[in-house]
């Protein structure tokens, strides 16, 4: 049976990989990696894109399970925390992924087909490869996206013989990571693998609230089927099937309280805290070979799926700071492309055609308790109270004592405007000259109050948006050698979306009826308009009833966006085993919508656009010692997306998340080399600088203070990993020892959001992150048993960020989270 490798799509490039593991004989060398990264076989070394790879013997060493633990390992990569709305960025540019309503600055993709963005950090079972590409891309394979892709490839089915794994990876906080694969040629031409990985671990804080949920726990299954059937020896189709199902713990809150933080536990009474994902995808893959110069491909996929994340937002285990949120999140995406190739000698031709659809759901809860509702209403612990204590020995209208003697005072003393003359309690303190004193808490006392006799009861305010999103895309990409040594590269894209959004009125209710409550404020003269339970923008500054809707009301907004792309290349082979590249690009991400700003049905997102230069030189040198890939760039960015949190005066509500647009310039460089000094010992390098110069336009920041509107320049702090590979020859088998030491340097300041001085007394506040870590790992000499020992962060060393968050503004109660402690465990595998 013929093996058809060449006509796989490959719809991103492979990148440098590193070496295989060592074998007895010879220790490590630079193989040469053959890849169809531009529709045709050639070497990795010889493709003109900043790429970078993580192999499936890196994810070993490592022990990483998703894309956020190998950012460390690619430079210029960076992944948020979380699996449901992890942030993606490659060189300083990521997603605005707080709303379903936008488009992702990187495009993830897996086996091919585009990831949305609750999906993308999908378990790396039976992974073959991760390839993380740079810059705009488009004009080869998949989706526009502004600042860089991500692909990442299973392996497929073979009908070459029967193979499989069984392997264990167990820890401590109680870590179990189970995997196994099999794949079966049914046939002469038909093959199945299938795959299965679960993985559970405890969390490393322990929860001291009373009822708290278990924080930062991990439990999934994640799988997946695949039939591959050679037709004939110019066709094959491949079916497959997915499925991820996800049920982690709640993140957790450190919250900061009188001075300090701790690394080991934290107070989160969110109930029923969760982070979920249900999610399955099904597609097939044609593969034909017109004639000995053309081929063509044909692959779609449908996937859905429902996350949930239920979070606390407050850190205090404090019922009067009580604040939880909840994103609720529904997709069903259909992705299908087809792709023709051409390939002679001196010309390479690659055409085709992508089309997308996706439904899609959001629901954001926040939710306080009627304690945290009372003080935001009244704000009477921290002004009105203080004044009115003194004189009559009021401490807080929260304690039921208190209450009944503030409402008896105010009883037959309707509460007017603010030149009103007031009768009873209010009407005294003016006589008694408390006037101007009182003059600022006349449209709180108008707003009404919540009898303590509500204690316990929630309150939750829900914004809903659903939307439908069509995406289509055409591209041709023509490489030309002018010479054996001179290439010349021109691609383009046209990019069409088209998007149709809602907001839904969003509602707020307390879990008791209010009917005791509007009847006893109907006695002060409080309209029951002014009441707090029918405000729907208490603590969301969305409001829909500030533009004139009713319950129940939708906006509706349609819109579209175009856009023309491409790139030029010029290659040059300095050698047989080094070439450069010089690269102009440009990318686009489509315009949206804000799920949090109501304004936006009418003044949409605008779309990013980015123009990239850059120049690059990979090769082996020193008789195949040495590999290095180096890039500069420089991109302009217009119109990029950027979430930041609000709390506008003019607007009732504590700080929520929006989306504000800009401009930055961003120009840096990258360097990963790999250095075999002698056979056995193997030396990795990779690091990257970068300079930003950003404008963006006015906003109000979480503290009510105007932000925005004035260039900033930064220098993104230098961090770099190294890594060491040694295999010491053993009588017995194969040894292999990593080490990998992780450097971020880090320098919080006066300039950064939500920056106290006060925090500087925190541990390891800004302290540069050092990151050791260390894999063991023998295998048998026919490779079948694999035994090892490792661990991570051994110098034990934790960090935190700067403490924030939704109610460090409004109630004071800011946390952040902190870095893992020191793990460790053991591998433990058997191949057959």
């Amino acid at each position: 049976m013929r093996n058809i490798r060449h006509l796989t799509p490959v719809p991103l490039a492979l990148a440098i990989a590193l070496s295989a593991q060592p074998t007895q004989a010879a220790g490590y060398s630079l193989e040469e990696v053959v890849v169809t990264a531009q529709k045709r076989e050639q070497s990795a070394m010889d493709v003109p894109i900043a790429i970078d790879t993580f192999s499936a013997s890196n994810m070993e060493n490592t022990g990483a399970l998703a894309l956020g633990d190998i950012a460390d390992y690619i430079p210029g990569f960076e992944v948020g925390d979380g699996v449901t709305q992890a942030t993606m960025k490659i060189r300083g540019v990521g997603s605005a992924n707080i709303s379903s309503g936008g488009d992702a600055s990187v495009a993830t993709f897996y086996d091919g087909v585009y990831l949305p963005r609750a999906a993308t950090t999908i378990a790396f079972s039976d992974m073959e490869r991760i390839e993380i590409l740079k810059g705009p891309q488009g004009t080869l394979a998949g989706r526009n996206a502004a600042a860089g892709s991500i692909n990442m490839v299973p392996n497929k089915p073979t009908s070459d013989e029967i193979e499989g794994f069984v392997q264990l990876k167990a820890g401590n906080y109680d870590l179990m990571r189970w995997e196994g694969m099999a794949n079966i040629p049914l046939t002469d031409n038909l093959a199945i693998r299938a795959n299965l990985l679960s993985n559970q671990r405890d969390g490393y804080l322990d929860n001291t609230a009373p009822g708290g949920e278990d924080l930062d726990t991990q439990d999934s299954l994640t799988g997946r089927l695949a039939l591959l059937w050679d037709i004939s020896e110019r066709t094959s189709l491949q079916i497959n099937y997915d499925f991820d199902d996800t049920d982690n713990g709640p993140r957790s809150a450190v919250g900061y309280n009188s001075g300090n933080l701790s690394f080991d536990r934290t107070a989160n009474d969110t109930p029923n805290g969760e982070e979920t994902r249900d999610m399955y995808s099904a597609g097939f893959r044609l593969n034909h070979e017109l004639n000995d110069n053309w081929s063509l491909s044909w692959w779609a996929n449908h996937r859905e799926f429902d996350v949930t994340n239920l979070d606390d937002q407050d850190g205090t285990g404090n019922i009067f700071t009580y604040l939880d949120t909840n994103n609720i999140e529904s997709s069903e995406l259909t992705y299908t492309e087809l792709q023709f190739n051409y390939d002679s000698e001196r010309v390479h031709f690659v055409t085709g055609l992508t089309w997308s659809s996706e439904n899609k759901s959001q629901q954001t809860d926040i939710t306080s308790t009627a304690e945290t509702a009372s003080g935001l209403a009244t704000q009477v612990s921290n002004g009105l109270l203080q004044a009115l204590g003194a004189p009559f020995g009021i401490s807080s209208l929260w304690d039921p004592t208190d209450w009944a003697m503030f409402s008896a005072a105010l009883t037959g003393a309707p509460l007017g405007q603010s030149n009103a003359e007031y009768q009873g309690l209010l009407g005294g303190l003016y006589a008694l000259g408390y006037g101007d004193l009182l003059a600022p808490y006349n449209s709180i006392l108008s707003a009404g109050f919540i009898d303590p006799s509500y204690a316990g009861s929630r309150w939750t305010e829900s914004v809903i948006n659903s939307g439908k999103f069509t995406n289509m895309g055409i591209y041709a990409d023509i490489d030309l050698a002018v010479s054996d040594k001179l290439n010349l590269i021109m691609g383009v894209r046209y990019s069409r979306d088209e998007k149709d959004f809602t907001w839904e009125n969003p509602t707020a209710t307390l879990a008791s009826t209010l009917n005791a409550e509007r009847q006893l404020l109907a006695q002060f003269g409080v309209p029951a308009a002014a009441l707090i339970p029918t405000a729907a923008n208490f603590l969301s500054p969305l409001s829909l009833s500030g533009v004139g809707l009713v319950s129940d009301t939708e906006v509706k907004a349609s819109d579209s966006w175009s856009k023309l792309t491409g790139r030029m290349v010029v290659q040059y082979q300095l050698s047989e085993d080094a070439m450069t590249f010089l690269t102009y690009s440009t990318g686009y991400t489509s315009g949206g919508y804000d799920s949090f700003v109501l304004n936006s049905s009418v003044t949409p997102l605008e779309p990013e656009e980015v123009t990239n230069l850059e120049w690059g030189i990979k090769g082996d040198f020193f008789g195949g010692r040495l590999r290095a890939q180096f890039s500069y760039f420089d991109m302009e960015m217009e119109n990029r997306q950027k979430s930041v949190t609000s709390a506008d005066p003019e607007v009732p509500g504590l700080a929520a998340p929006i989306i504000i647009s800009g401009d930055e310039d961003i120009s840096g460089w990258e360097l990963s080399l790999t250095w075999i000094p002698v056979d056995r010992l193997q030396l990795g390098l990779v690091t990257t600088m970068r300079d930003n110069d950003s404008q963006y336009q006015n906003y109000v920041d979480a503290q009510g203070n105007p932000a925005g509107g004035e260039k900033e320049e930064e220098e993104t702090l230098s961090a770099y990993t190294l890594t060491l590979d040694w295999a010491p020859k053993i009588p017995v088998g194969s040894l292999n020892v990593h080490i990998d030491y992780i450097f971020e340097e880090q320098d919080f300041g006066p300039d950064d959001a939500d920056y106290l001085p006060i925090y500087e007394h925190l541990e390891n506040f800004g302290a540069d992150k050092k990151t050791l870590n260390a894999r063991l790992a023998w295998s048998s000499d026919d490779e079948r048993y694999l035994l090892a020992l490792w661990g991570k962060n051994l110098l034990d060393q934790q960090y935190t960020g700067i403490p924030g968050g939704l109610a460090a503004s409004d109630l004071g109660a800011a946390y952040t989270d902190v870095s893992a402690p020191l793990t460790w465990g053991i591998d433990a595998r058997y191949q057959f």
